[in-house]
């Protein structure tokens, strides 16, 4: 328990330090999580002084050149890495950083942001961005990246699930706005989501709870 504690308060220190001082990470970047020595060779992988890797995806694996910000293998962040590697193994462990199913997402969304920009979009990658918003209930931004692919990629295998996410999204926003008060947005988010899919009976359902409460 005291251990747990203990890790507990480091990872908070940590998280606030890397919040709050951003370039802090950034120039821990070439600097040896060991011996602290700063690494002027931006293509090495490990430091000359002591050996110990620098910047090693903790994601996949990947050993990576000091210089690299997101891992060649997989794309995930190292700044991120950079970070968790100061924290000891053991208590990563212990508290499962990093383990949670939204942690997975978080990490998973940043790696297709960062192939979109090296490799441009393309439909496997914008419809598991959808998938991935809707496990995480960002219900306006899966709307808006459905509707965003469906216009780019209309004749896409996905088009069929891409729009089954619109409704689910739509249906959710109109839950939302239903709960605030706020029926006529309410009835204009289910509106859209039926003239997608006419027959989801939730949003209808929801439809006729809105018009009744104008």
């Amino acid at each position: 328990m005291k251990k747990s504690l203990m890790g507990v308060l480091v990872l908070m220190v940590v998280l606030i330090a890397f919040t709050a001082v951003c370039d802090v990470v950034w120039a821990l970047k070439n600097v040896c999580p060991e011996c602290g020595k700063m690494v002027k060779d931006m293509e090495l992988t490990s430091c000359p002084n002591c050996g110990k890797i620098v910047n090693k995806c903790l994601v996949c694996g990947q050993v990576n050149q000091i210089k690299n910000d997101h891992c060649e293998k997989c794309s995930a962040s190292l700044a991120e890495s950079r970070v968790s590697r100061t924290i000891s193994k053991e208590v990563r462990d212990d508290l499962r950083l990093g383990e949670s199913d939204r942690a997975k997402i978080d990490v998973e969304l940043a790696q297709i942001e960062q192939k979109v920009i090296t490799e441009g979009i393309n439909p496997e990658l914008a419809s598991r961005q959808v998938e991935l918003l809707i496990l995480m209930g960002w219900w306006s931004l899966a709307n808006s990246t459905a509707k965003t692919f469906l216009s780019e990629f209309p004749n896409a295998d996905q088009s069929t699930r891409m729009s089954a996410c619109r409704v689910i999204a739509l249906r959710n926003l109109g839950f939302l706005a239903l709960e605030g008060n706020r029926n006529t947005i309410a009835a204009e988010y289910l509106k859209a989501a039926l003239a997608i899919d006419p027959k989801d009976a939730k949003s209808q359902n929801l439809l006729e709870m809105a018009n009744e409460a104008k």
